[in-house]
């Protein structure tokens, strides 16, 4: 729909030849090519571990902002 190419991933081992098809398509047919990479529900660790902790503040005037 709407002119462009749709490609569904749903193995890790797929997303590569889904990247080459769409750069093929885009390179040799100028269509543009959306891929959409089903992922698991699992949320996974955050990049930094206390992203999720509330703050500590060590200044007097921030100590209302915990």
């Amino acid at each position: 729909a709407m002119g462009a190419e749709g490609i569904t991933v749903d193995k890790l081992e797929d997303v590569g030849p889904a990247l080459k098809k769409a750069i093929d398509m885009q390179m040799n047919e100028g269509k543009t090519t959306i891929i959409e990479i089903m992922c698991t529900r699992e949320l996974g660790d955050p990049f930094r571990r206390d992203a999720l902790s509330k703050p500590i503040r060590h200044l007097d005037k921030y100590k209302d902002y915990v």
